[in-house]
């Protein structure tokens, strides 16, 4: 199933911007672990938020849902004492974080997910748990999900990991460690990626009374044991997500108002707000409004550019969509982490762009991994094109966009997606004026609307 996309040359200007996904992941998962009730603002809804309630519930969290809040009541080290499966569905985060606490519970913890979950990278984690003296059993291939954690307590006070993988493996050990019996120190290799990730689990562990001692390069991590204490928090809005609607204000002259959102933010991905007032963008923060003002008007899209991604890798997808239609040369590097994302996002992207007729070119770095790409972009693209998203709600909210600009109608599969992460997007998208429709794909040259 492909949704058709069709040229636009207006858009309206109020829209919104869902709140963060990561924040709403990590403050889930403190607040599970803490003993009394927190309450969590501004959560955001989605299918992987929610897949993150339902494996805290697993583990004994009670979390009620209101009109803009979470109540959770956590477990402290109270764990349920069944064997239980937790099916993390495609949320590495979820697999991952899940997969250490999972030590802590003294019962059986079956893991699994979905086959974009069973092909990503696990092993650093894994091993890294085994050297902590975990007792974890792979049920397929080693180092991959599915797995067995037997509920073994972790007993040595060491463990290193690459820097250059995922962040999420330093997370998940972040939270599984106070609830050592000892101190426990982490320490990552160079180079370390998506900092900013990590700056976030850090500020959780904190609000919740973790002692925690991290040194600037995120090198080093030295935690002691401790009770996760109840808290308050509110979630401030996704800059990822924020990325798509920018991308649209750009390339759609005009003067727009985004609500839901502050500039107080850990997110490495508030660097596209830089990178759209490279172009001539003018964007102002409205804290009092949680409001983000932005201008158009008078934008240029052009010029040579360069963009360092890798403390804000989940913006690869926009920025390669964005590079399409900026005239001289756009150059992003630092996004080598995304190769183990949902999709391998940089190739995947170049790919799709390439069937446009686009200039663009991928770029390695001195490890032999895709790292980044460069662009010499134009104002115009005929369209017509069938796109896949290569079941990456990133790439697909990218492609739609890209979309509204051309000439012709386009094609992309994996509308569905969304509600990884943006639930609304399609609505909003209506709303603010676009027109699309499901077809079912006959031929490169014919589309019919599905019944």
């Amino acid at each position: 199933m492909y949704l058709r996309v069709n040229p636009t040359s207006y858009l309206k200007p109020v829209m919104s911007v869902p709140a963060s996904k990561p924040e709403t992941q990590r403050a889930i998962v403190t607040a599970s672990l803490a003993a009394g009730l927190s309450r969590i603002y501004n959560d955001l809804r989605c299918l992987e938020t929610e897949t993150m309630k339902r494996a805290c519930r697993q583990l004994g969290a009670q979390i009620s849902e209101y009109d803009g809040f979470l109540e959770v009541s956590g477990v402290g080290r109270d764990f349920t004492r069944d064997t239980i499966v937790i099916d993390a569905k495609g949320s590495g985060l979820v697999f991952r974080t899940l997969s250490a606490v999972a030590c802590a519970r003294r019962a059986p913890t079956i893991l699994t997910g979905d086959h974009t979950l069973r092909r990503r990278v696990m092993r650093p984690l894994f091993d890294a748990l085994d050297s902590l003296g975990a007792n974890i059993e792979h049920l397929s291939d080693a180092g991959n999900a599915p797995v067995i954690n037997w509920g073994q307590p972790i007993s040595r006070s060491n463990a290193d990991l690459p820097g250059d993988v995922s962040s999420q493996f330093v997370t998940a050990l972040l939270f599984l460690a106070p609830l050592s019996d000892q101190p426990l120190t982490i320490r990552q290799s160079d180079p370390v990626l998506s900092k900013s990730y990590i700056a976030q689990t850090v500020d959780f562990l904190r609000r919740a009374s973790i002692d925690i001692d991290v040194d600037p390069r995120f090198n080093h991590f030295f935690v002691r044991p401790g009770e996760y204490k109840a808290f308050d928090s509110y979630i401030n809005a996704d800059y990822t997500s924020l990325s798509y609607l920018l991308f649209a204000c750009t390339i759609f002259s005009g003067e727009y108002v985004i609500r839901g959102i502050t500039s107080d933010t850990l997110q490495g991905e508030r660097i596209f707000i830089d990178v759209v007032k490279a172009l001539g963008v003018k964007v102002v923060h409205d804290d009092a409004a949680k409001e983000l003002l932005v201008s158009s008007i008078h934008a240029t899209l052009s010029g040579k550019h360069e963009i360092d991604v890798s403390d804000g890798p989940n913006i690869i997808p926009t920025l390669v969509a964005l590079s399409l239609f900026v005239e001289g040369e756009f150059r992003v590097i630092g996004g080598s982490v995304t190769r183990l994302h949902k999709s391998s996002r940089i190739e995947s992207m170049v790919t799709e762009a390439t069937k446009l007729g686009a200039d663009i070119k991928t770029l390695w770095n001195q490890q032999g991994d895709i790292d980044g790409f460069v662009t010499h972009g134009r104002s115009d693209y005929e369209g017509g094109t069938f796109f896949t998203s290569c079941g990456d709600h990133r790439n697909f909210m990218s492609l739609f966009i890209a979309s509204l600009k051309f000439r012709r109608p386009s094609y992309i599969d994996g509308f569905n997606d969304v509600i990884c992460s943006f639930p609304e997007f399609l609505e909003q998208f209506e709303e603010l004026g676009a027109i699309f429709s499901p077809v079912q794909r006959v031929s490169s040259d014919l589309a019919v609307i599905a019944e």
